[in-house]
């Protein structure tokens, strides 16, 4: 599985209104536009390891466990 692949799957799960709130607080906290986000999850630009960490912290766990780098 890809990071963008990982992303997404986290993402998709959540309800609606947990989707809005994590998504808001990735633009906000760290700094991403609303453009990053959706490059990220549709896989357009691959998600760096250190995007990975930041992301990971964000979000207050990891959801790149099982990312092939």
């Amino acid at each position: 599985m890809t990071a963008n692949e990982a992303l997404d799957n986290y993402m998709s799960s959540l309800s609606p209104r947990e989707r809005i709130a994590k998504s808001r607080d990735l633009r906000n906290l760290g700094n991403f536009s609303p453009w990053n986000l959706s490059d990220w999850r549709k896989g357009r630009v691959k998600i760096s390891p250190q995007m990975q960490a930041k992301i990971s912290g964000i979000l207050g766990e990891n959801i790149f466990v099982n990312v092939d780098n």
